[in-house]
């Protein structure tokens, strides 16, 4: 869930000094995160020192626009930050391409980019597609499909197109519909110019009474048993990579994780997004990574 708070500390003012996320006490001041080398920098809580209308004291990217929201609570902001759902790795970025793990579908391949990250703290995002109810509340979206047997789904266009990308994503249950047949949930890929729609989609899926971790693509699925993908006290965080015509899908759950792969039709996706199926979920972030083919 997004976070926004004002940064200011403690104490004595100390603008131009040192500060780390370890320490981040600047006495009166905030300490800046978003420089380029990484490096801490006390500056003052009153102003605008990168004249974007937010004040130093409420802006996580004091260096560039946006930094209103700070996804993962690492004082540096969703605009800015190089992985924004995790606070950073001891080797945060060891192929140098300004992506860091765990964002990093790659890490020993430079060439990444995050091209789409929603924190879902603003509403609808613009150019999005809304299929299905879905309502922002408090750093969330909550995805309730129309009926059980159909898909709701939200949606952001994709600037490359490329089969080399991933998409993460995390969510929770608030309720399964007793209705439907089968639910599935999670994060999903598709590309619009087919004649229909090519789909990659990856997360938890419940059917006849049996959950498992589901890759569903064009050309086929590939399933993995876990105890319980349905919980409403858990919380999911799931992960689909495409690499060519390889595909592959992981999950990490409060008392287990497992990855799946399967092959697909090649097919570069135009949208990235979140889905539920004969399930109400609450998502808290989507991202993706394409680098260039």
């Amino acid at each position: 869930m997004g976070l926004l708070f004002l940064l200011c500390g403690c104490g004595a003012e100390s603008a131009g000094g040192p500060c780390s996320l370890e320490d981040p006490d600047c006495g009166s001041g905030v300490c800046n995160l978003s420089t380029a080398d990484g490096q801490g920098i006390c500056i003052t809580a009153s102003g605008d020192v990168d004249g974007d209308g937010l004040r130093n004291d409420k802006d996580f990217c004091n260096q560039g626009p946006g930094g209103a929201y700070d996804e993962d609570g690492d004082l540096v902001g969703d605009d800015c930050d190089r992985c924004p759902i995790a606070r950073p790795l001891a080797t945060p970025d060891s192929d140098k391409d300004m992506v860091d793990a765990p964002c990093d579908p790659d890490g020993s391949v430079d060439g990444d980019q995050i091209v789409l990250f929603e924190g879902f703290n603003a509403g609808m995002p613009a150019g999005w597609k809304m299929a299905g109810s879905w309502e922002f509340r408090g750093g969330e979206v909550i995805g309730t499909p129309p009926d059980a047997s159909t898909i709701a789904s939200l949606m952001g266009p994709l600037p490359l197109v490329t089969t080399k990308m991933a998409v993460l994503g995390s969510y929770r249950i608030d309720r399964v519909d007793m209705a439907a047949t089968s639910s599935y949930v999670g994060v999903t890929a598709l590309d619009r110019r087919p004649a229909g729609v090519s789909a990659v989609s990856c997360g938890g899926q419940r059917a006849a009474g049996v959950d498992s971790l589901l890759l569903d693509t064009d050309t086929g699925a590939a399933p993995k048993a876990f105890a319980n993908l349905f919980d409403t006290a858990s919380r999911y965080r799931v992960a689909e990579k495409l690499e060519g015509i390889t595909a592959a899908c992981s999950m990490i759950a409060d008392n287990e994780q497992g990855a799946v792969a399967q092959d697909t039709g090649g097919n570069a996706p135009t949208e990235g997004g979140v889905f539920t199926k004969g399930a109400t979920a609450r998502f808290q972030y989507v991202l993706v990574v394409q680098r260039s083919p």
